[in-house]
């Protein structure tokens, strides 16, 4: 029974650490699949910024360095049409690259104008971005990257071309003007969320697979569990059938001296006195042949409970068999606490019974044993309270008799 008790205790702890281990797994594993993504998507911004500056470096800027480094605007047509085949023809290379443009900021003294100085994509002339046309639409990273002249690539948008991302990189020539040129590319972005979903796949599977690991163990701990609770009510209700009376719930003789070796134990190193108290009703089997057995069952067990709340915590009352009890006194510091608890017996049991509508009127007579005075076993210390039971019937009944040898 301990083990069991034991196993079962191991089997809860591990059921927590099962469930931390679960939720652990769950956060680490979103952690690191956000963390894949993340670098997957940095990743594709730099690769985007690369082909940016390498389109950048692709054109020659020598023949327009003077105009752009003055004023963008004064460009010719001739040098924009020169500019939008050479940017035409780097874009072409790319696929994905759908739409490649120029931008400048304008002189306003309040708050300047984002305006296109060449809109090179190969569309319909309606939508194509005219030269100095105001740029309406920026968004706050569009005016921090010219504002910061630094290389720069947009989140996804959807418009009615497809789902683009756009990569800002500046001209090199025009940097460190007081008139700043940014080049735009708008690249289809199709697979974009593909390839980052693919390279967080692995640390999310992993995951999913672990998590679903960790839940069968939870399973497997839960049916186990539930086997082990089976286990131990048919272990404890196999201990009760085996160590208490099936009628009264009382203690039965194996139980009964087990508790008397543990007693004599504590006694014989403490210097106390043990008594035992052979118990026999008077006139029950008048009471059963008259009444029937049911009633002399219920009789039974309220002589239990009578018993049992007129005792000591320390003190066990055990039922041997028919009407016979045996109350096991341990730790008496004399005689006379003994004969007092033996007095309140029988003046208990004297009283009446009330069973199916019936009064009922018993007696008692208490055979006494003790320890160390008439022997130290308690095989012994039973029989000899037994003789001195009867001994107390051939006074009279409803008596108690100190066992003598005599």
């Amino acid at each position: 029974m301990l083990n069991l008790i034991k196993f079962r205790h191991i089997q809860d702890q591990a059921k927590h650490w099962y469930w931390i281990l679960f939720f652990l797994t769950l956060l680490i594993g979103a952690l690191l699949t956000y963390y894949v993504a993340k670098t997957q998507d940095a990743e594709m911004r730099d690769n985007l910024i690369t082909y940016a500056h390498t389109v950048e470096k692709s054109i020659d800027w020598r023949p327009y360095a003077t105009t752009l480094n003055t004023n963008p605007a004064q460009l010719k047509e001739s040098d924009l049409a020169e500019l939008g085949v050479q940017l035409n023809s780097a874009c072409k290379a790319n696929k994905d690259c759908h739409f490649i443009y120029l931008m400048y900021q304008d002189k306003q003294p309040v708050m300047p104008n984002i305006r296109f100085l060449l809109d090179a994509s190969p569309q319909p002339p309606s939508e194509i971005s005219h030269l100095r046309d105001i740029y309406e639409e920026a968004t706050n990273v569009d005016r921090q990257a010219l504002h910061d002249r630094k290389a720069l690539v947009e989140d996804l948008s959807t418009d009615h071309w497809g789902t683009w991302v756009t990569v800002f990189v500046p001209i090199s020539i025009t940097v460190n003007t007081s008139n700043f040129v940014m080049m735009g590319i708008d690249v289809a972005a199709t697979n974009w969320n593909k390839r980052i979903f693919l390279r967080a796949i692995a640390p999310m599977l992993s995951t999913l697979i672990f998590s679903g690991i960790l839940l069968w163990f939870i399973y497997q701990n839960r049916m186990r569990e539930k086997l082990l609770a089976q286990l131990f009510s048919s272990t404890s209700e196999l201990s009760e059938l085996a160590n208490n009376d099936a009628l009264t719930g009382l203690p039965n003789r194996r139980l009964l001296e087990d508790r008397m070796a543990q007693a004599l134990k504590e006694a014989k190193r403490a210097q106390r006195i043990v008594a035992v108290l052979f118990l026999d009703l008077d006139y029950f089997k008048v009471v059963n042949d008259t009444h029937g057995h049911h009633v002399g069952d219920q009789l039974l067990k309220n002589v239990g409970e009578r018993l049992t709340t007129l005792l000591r915590a320390e003190d066990t009352v055990a039922r041997i068999g028919g009407d016979e009890f045996i109350v096991l006194l341990p730790k008496l510091k004399d005689r006379r606490q003994l004969t007092i608890t033996a007095e309140k017996i029988i003046t208990e049991l004297a009283k009446p019974f009330y069973i199916a509508e019936q009064t009922m009127h018993l007696g008692v007579s208490i055979g006494i044993a003790l320890y160390p005075e008439h022997d130290d076993s308690p095989g012994k210390l039973i029989k000899f309270a037994d003789d001195a039971m009867y001994a107390a019937k051939r006074l009279g009944r409803n008596c108690y008799v100190i066992y003598q040898p005599e």
